[in-house]
């Protein structure tokens, strides 16, 4: 299906809109944001049935026009642990900010899923945020310019956006 086609992007944003409440009535409860339920997100807004963490490499198309490659990721279940992991433990130490802009960008950055990478990044950043009280715009959240990731002054601006963000 074409991403350009006007129907092909109202579904996209149903699917984004229904994994943005999802996200907001489990993130207040008793579940956790884990690799399990990162890929569950996931699966909301793609609406895949099979497996959809990425196992081999691929070449992904910048907003610049700069093309990036994603070598091969062995196991990216445990990653994905290991990225959420730190950003709680981050965001515990009253580092709040520092922790989504982390989760955000290692999730963008690892390309971990076949599809919907960056709107995942969305969601767990905004689980992550709400798990500790903090409010923002999912929908702005999408639509903020993140350039590339790997210049740090881009690192740096998302970390302020996020911040700005706030409810």
């Amino acid at each position: 299906m074409n991403s350009k086609n006007p129907l092909h992007k109202q579904l996209e944003q149903q699917k984004f809109e229904h994994a943005v409440l999802y996200v907001s009535n489990s993130s207040r409860g008793i579940k956790k944001l884990t690799s399990s339920e990162l890929s569950h997100l996931n699966q909301l807004l793609t609406g895949a049935q099979e497996e959809t963490w990425r196992l081999d490499s691929t070449e992904v198309q910048l907003p610049t026009g700069k093309k990036v490659q994603f070598n091969l990721v062995n196991n990216p279940i445990s990653l994905a642990r290991d990225i959420i992991g730190n950003a709680f433990q981050k965001a515990g130490n009253q580092e709040i900010f520092e922790a989504a802009s982390y989760l955000y960008s290692q999730l963008v950055l690892w390309h971990l899923f076949k599809d919907a990478n960056r709107r995942t990044a969305v969601l767990a950043t905004l689980w992550l945020l709400q798990e500790f009280d903090v409010e923002i715009n999912a929908e702005k959240l999408h639509h903020v310019p993140i350039g590339d990731l790997r210049d740090p002054s881009n690192l740096e601006s998302l970390a302020q956006r996020i911040r700005q963000l706030k409810n």
